[in-house]
């Protein structure tokens, strides 16, 4: 593993963006620049050896390569748990990394969490199928939603719009925040082989943390805008089992149960959250048990 960069910042948010060799696209960095609410750090990490010019340039606070071997399959539940591990930031922020957003996104979430410390919060995801825009070329936000958006009525998800089956008609994987210590308690993501490839998400972490009687919500007011490029639905990649519409078995078996913990936790995400017992005893005695 080869940190580029770390930050020491002390944000609110923790932004946590994901590559596996596949971006050919770094727009999103654009719209975070005219973000009106600039208290966030971005964690860029890179599955493979991929070290582009390009992303050079760009602002990135804390940027890690884990430099695997092609022939090891990605895993996004790691790297949620390394972007974890390495926040500085009270709310963890787990998106899509390919994405146009609006200049209110990080500051909308900052605010929903100040309204309500005790959610996971969601963002649903705009699609937009028309291949015009590949490779991305800046359409505007009206052109986006005018000319290809697949999934938008009145100006809503359809998701959000018929709140029928939302397992399947939300987009669960666009946008998830929660607070970092509450990801901590559940033992962050779960690395059983069952999320290894395509099927994955942090959904899964959101339905441990409503076992921990933390509440999911859905804004209807502040989304992803994300443009097709090829594989843009993971096309020929590796699927774990699913329930044939593409979600996770895994993760549909914590909605019937009671289960925090994960199946299969990250050594580092465990002695964090030790830790950070340890530091907010009162009691001495656990203290010192916790001393490596």
């Amino acid at each position: 593993m080869k940190i580029v960069r770390k930050s020491n910042k002390k944000p609110k948010l923790s932004l946590i963006l994901l590559d596996w060799d596949c971006r050919e696209s770094y727009h999103i960095f654009d719209y975070l620049k005219e973000q009106i609410n600039h208290d966030f750090e971005v964690i860029w990490i890179e599955y493979y050896k991929k070290f582009p010019k390009e992303l050079q340039k760009k602002n990135i606070d804390t940027w890690i390569i884990l430099e695997f071997d092609k022939s090891f399959y990605y895993h996004k539940h790691l790297m949620y748990n390394i972007g974890t591990f390495y926040a500085n930031g009270e709310i963890v922020v787990i998106m899509d990394s390919d994405v146009m957003l609006k200049e209110t996104f990080t500051d909308s979430i900052i605010k929903e969490f100040e309204k309500d410390e005790n959610i996971i919060l969601h963002l649903d995801e705009f699609r937009n199928i028309n291949p015009k825009y590949y490779p991305f070329n800046y359409p505007t936000f009206e052109e986006f939603m005018d000319n290809g958006c697949k999934n938008c009525i009145k100006n809503l998800t359809k998701g959000l719009y018929y709140r029928v089956d939302p397992i399947h008609t939300l987009n669960w994987g666009a946008c998830f925040c929660a607070k970092r210590d509450d990801i901590l308690a559940i033992g962050g993501a779960d690395e059983h082989i069952d999320y290894l490839g395509h099927i994955c998400g942090p959904y899964e972490m959101s339905f441990r943390l409503r076992n921990l009687s933390k509440k999911i919500k859905w804004v209807d007011y502040e989304f992803l805008y994300h443009t097709w490029h090829p594989g843009t639905d993971g096309e020929d990649n590796y699927l774990g089992p699913h329930d044939g519409k593409n979600f996770s078995l895994k993760a549909l078996e914590l909605l019937d149960s009671n289960r925090i913990q994960p199946y299969l936790i990250n050594k580092g995400i465990k002695e964090l959250d030790e830790n950070k017992l340890c530091l907010n005893s009162k009691n001495w005695k656990k203290e010192k048990l916790c001393i490596k």
